[in-house]
């Protein structure tokens, strides 16, 4: 009787170690399948989210438009411009530009060259700029682009930036620019590069070009420069 109950005793540990065994091994197959399902989403999850920024991106290449100015030059100094601004768009009155060669482009609004500020003519001007400005009194700010030299009674070069390639429409090509403007092609339209000899085509522009564009007498843009990305 001793040998049977210590039989059934040892029969009975084995079966419980086999169970115990065999549920340890499901619960960790269990486990494992629910990491497994789990990294499969997180990884689904990262490339929607990867897919869905990427248009963000892209408009965070284009930028921002910068803030468009114009008035009346009043002095040229050896390395600043004093103005009189008449726009809204920023501190009406007199306002000092702090001419950079790095960072600012001086452009004469006929020909579409750069300017050396000794040749800057006292009149009136179109100025883009940057976001900085002091708070002095008068304010200072370095411009990113100033169109000098405008003939009476003609409108100025424009300074824009594309947002995306020329579109089709019905009514011609369209450049569609960050300044929130569209502005219609003349079929005649005219395009060159910015101080280079490289040869340029319409489809050359795409998002983030940058472009001085003339307009005619019915607002269509008759001559483009493009400058290099």
């Amino acid at each position: 009787m001793k040998k049977k109950n210590v039989i059934l005793t040892v029969g009975m540990a084995a079966m419980l170690a086999f169970t115990s065994g065999c549920s340890k091994t499901e619960s960790q197959a269990q486990t494992t399948a629910v990491q497994e399902s789990q990294a499969t989403q997180e990884e689904s999850q990262t490339e929607a989210a990867t897919e869905t920024k990427a248009p963000e991106t892209e408009a965070a290449e284009v930028g921002e438009a910068p803030v468009k100015i114009w008035g009346t030059i009043t002095e040229v100094g050896d390395s600043t411009m004093t103005v009189d601004n008449q726009s809204e768009n920023s501190s009406i009155g007199e306002i000092i530009f702090n001419i950079d060669p790095e960072n600012t482009i001086i452009i004469d609004s006929t020909t579409g060259l750069p300017v050396e500020l000794p040749l800057v003519q006292l009149g009136t001007f179109e100025a883009y700029l940057g976001p900085a400005m002091t708070m002095s009194l008068p304010p200072q700010t370095t411009p990113e682009v100033i169109i000098v030299n405008i003939p009476e009674d003609v409108t100025a070069a424009q300074f824009v930036t594309a947002t995306e390639p020329l579109k089709d429409t019905d009514g011609g090509k369209v450049l569609i620019c960050n300044d929130g403007n569209e502005y219609t092609l003349a079929d005649s339209v005219e395009i060159s590069p910015f101080l280079t000899r490289n040869v340029v085509v319409l489809e050359d522009i795409a998002a983030a070009s940058r472009c001085l564009i003339w307009q005619d007498a019915d607002g269509k843009v008759e001559s483009i420069v493009l400058f290099a990305q």
